[in-house]
């Protein structure tokens, strides 16, 4: 049968989070109402929920021994919390919908990882070696250390890095879809899209390898680039701010309002759009990332436009009237 692509795999992770928020007894309107917008907004959300109600309902069939053994052999223990549950939900609706293979790839998804943050969520730690690290939002990262090498595989998302002198000096890599880079004692920012992976070096200097086949390059303190597998794009100035993140800040420096508002998005759950007749506005500021509901009174200050909030989940920035 078909291997499940990135948008089901994403898919049956979202349905599988709705399903546990749903089964929550403090759930109210508002919550509802979001996921039935996430519900009808995409044919996949449909598919996925569909997989994650099936699933729901064998369990709920069979023996409560059966049940946890179901889990269990879906890559948990019998004993889940509520994260178990959804890794549970997921890895049974994949394999469900599309056998070992399906199974195999639910098992690269965020959920695993060693390291991943929901959406909106940023998280700092310590390595065994003293390096810094800090996830941002929706993000998963996997430590792979030995003693040959210090080697981190980042699935998904963003990750900023201050790498630590190691006493046995091991390189220290970083490992991406779409290639690897070499840390020569920096600190360097990548961020994993679909099709490319951003390296922004901050400090001292990183090696890019662009996949087996791909070229190579030295990038210096104050340069960044994007590169694919086997493509390498040419490295350019660091823009400005690319860290700012990890302090919490989102600044926007004579931007685009639809650009600003999909930076924003990542950041937060449920859907948040531009509409198409505001999105060439520019704007510029501080902002903090864990106080939207400023973010939202200044653009409506600043910018001629509104805020449409239909629930929590749903907000439109549109023209004012």
């Amino acid at each position: 049968m078909a291997a499940l692509d990135s948008r089901q795999l994403a898919a049956l992770e979202q349905a599988a989070v709705w399903r546990a928020r749903l089964g929550d007894e403090s759930v109210g309107s508002a919550e509802h109402a979001a996921w039935h917008a996430w519900l009808q907004a995409d044919e996949q959300h449909r598919w996925a929920w569909q997989q994650v109600e099936r699933v729901q309902q064998r369990l709920q069939q069979m023996p409560t021994r059966l049940a946890g053994r179901t889990l269990e052999l879906a890559g948990q223990q019998p004993a889940l919390g509520r994260r178990g549950v959804l890794k549970g939900l997921v890895l049974a609706a994949g394999a469900g919908a599309v056998g070992w293979g399906g199974y195999q790839q639910a098992r690269q998804g965020p959920w695993f990882a060693d390291y991943h943050t929901r959406t909106g969520e940023r998280l700092s730690f310590t390595l065994d070696d003293g390096s810094q690290v800090q996830l941002n939002t929706a993000s998963a990262l996997d430590v792979r250390f030995d003693p040959q090498q210090r080697l981190l595989v980042l699935r998904d998302g963003e990750v900023l890095i201050t790498t630590a002198k190691d006493p046995a000096n091991r390189p220290f890599l970083v490992q991406t879809r779409h290639g690897t880079v070499q840390a020569l004692g920096t600190r360097f920012s990548l961020l994993a899209g679909e099709n490319t992976t951003r390296l922004a070096v901050f400090e001292n200097r990183v090696q890019v390898l662009a996949g087996e086949q791909g070229g190579g390059a030295l990038l210096e303190a104050g340069e960044q680039c994007r590169f694919a597998n086997p493509a390498l794009v040419l490295s350019s100035p660091l823009e400005s701010n690319l860290d700012a993140w990890s302090k919490g800040l989102l600044i926007a420096n004579e931007q685009y309002l639809g650009a600003f508002i999909a930076d924003l998005a990542r950041y937060r759950r449920g859907w948040l759009r531009c509409a198409p007749q505001v999105v060439g506005l520019r704007i510029s500021g501080t902002f903090r990332l864990d106080d939207q509901a400023q973010i939202f009174r200044a653009l409506e200050s600043t910018l001629p436009v509104r805020v449409s909030q239909r629930t929590p989940y749903w907000v439109t920035v549109e023209a004012r009237k």
